[in-house]
């Protein structure tokens, strides 16, 4: 697993993510995203973990914009989805979290779906908005193209919370399309016209 560093392209900002795997499988990942915002800086902390299939169980987080900080803790069982203790039935079409302004998420349907060219899955995900740490259902939809390459849409039509938005961000109900491509593993190594993977040293 590794290090994990990831350059913002169109403002300054780095995302950087420690994967681990842990006893019984599970993987953990520890990251920590440091990004221009809305003419200020923020700073995005996040602890997650996934069952030996990349299956999300839960997923600590803290932002901090100037003088504002938010928690959230958000986790997901045979139960149902929780945050910050409390129900979600809301999200209960969802398997995967999205957290807003990584690409690290996007691992996750990519790891635990079958592949083969051409071939189409749609997914409601648990979207985390930032820098509120705000959780709504929204639907995305993942393409294979070739090996190493996916199309990423955010599928239009659905009815979303207002989310937050940063100048240059997409909205979660804008249509947004994006080409991503993926090392062995499913990580991202470009994502436009927001991330390129750099080198861990």
């Amino acid at each position: 697993m590794g290090m994990l560093v990831w350059e913002w392209l169109e403002r300054p900002g780095l995302d950087v993510a420690v994967v681990s795997r842990e006893p019984g499988g599970f993987h953990v990942v520890e990251g920590h995203a440091v990004v221009a915002w809305d003419g200020d800086t923020l700073d995005l902390r996040y602890q997650l973990t996934c069952d030996p299939d990349w299956v999300f169980r839960d997923v600590t987080l803290r932002t901090a914009l100037g003088s504002t900080m938010h928690h959230l803790t958000l986790c997901h069982d045979e139960a149902g989805w929780w945050a910050d203790g409390q129900a979600r039935p809301d999200l209960a079409a969802a398997v995967d979290i999205d957290i807003m302004a990584t690409p690290l998420t996007n691992t996750l349907p990519i790891r635990r779906s079958a592949w083969t060219p051409g071939q189409r899955h749609d997914f409601t995900m648990a979207y985390i908005r930032l820098p509120e740490l705000v959780v709504v259902p929204v639907a995305q939809r993942y393409t294979a193209l070739e090996p190493g390459h996916f199309r990423y849409e955010l599928v239009p039509g659905a009815s979303y919370a207002a989310p937050s938005e940063a100048p240059g961000y997409h909205r979660v109900d804008d249509g947004f399309t994006a080409e991503l491509e993926v090392d062995a593993d499913g990580f991202v190594l470009h994502y436009p016209p927001y991330w390129r993977r750099r080198p861990a040293a």
